[in-house]
């Protein structure tokens, strides 16, 4: 008999412990390499998001270079959905924990992240703006 209720004390923590995973909401992450001026779209949770990358102003210390400060990218986006659109300047100061933003279309919140910048400056080489790509991705708030 002990073991029978020792059996269902088992069975009982086991199915209270259980994660219920499938009850919580996911975020949908939408990745993309932008070229500048060149748009993409991307969906997001329902939402088609056209995605265009502006303006870039590079700033980052070359990567054969001592610097004093490590430098920034400026990038200007322009991001719509079909109603709505908004300009975001972003700023890329190389901090994974700060490189993103939140940004609203209509009564939608996002929040953009930027994971790379290419390519990286060499002191010997402008990058022409075509060459530039921005790794970024989007998600709904």
């Amino acid at each position: 008999m002990r073991k029978v209720i020792l059996l269902a004390l088992i069975c009982m923590s086991v199915i209270a412990c259980d994660k219920k995973d499938a009850a919580v909401p996911q975020n949908e992450v939408q990745s993309a390499s932008i070229p500048y001026r060149k748009a993409a779209t991307m969906s997001i949770a329902g939402a088609d998001l056209k995605v265009d990358v502006r303006e870039i102003v590079d700033t980052r210390c070359p990567k054969d270079v001592l610097c004093i400060t490590l430098g920034d990218v400026k990038i200007n986006f322009n991001i719509s959905d079909g109603a709505n659109q908004t300009d975001l300047d972003f700023t890329v100061k190389g901090d994974k924990k700060a490189d993103f933003q939140v940004f609203k279309l209509g009564d939608k919140e996002f929040i953009l992240r930027v994971s790379e910048v290419s390519p990286y400056p060499i002191s010997n080489l402008a990058p022409k703006l075509e060459d530039y790509k921005v790794d970024l991705s989007i998600e709904r708030k």
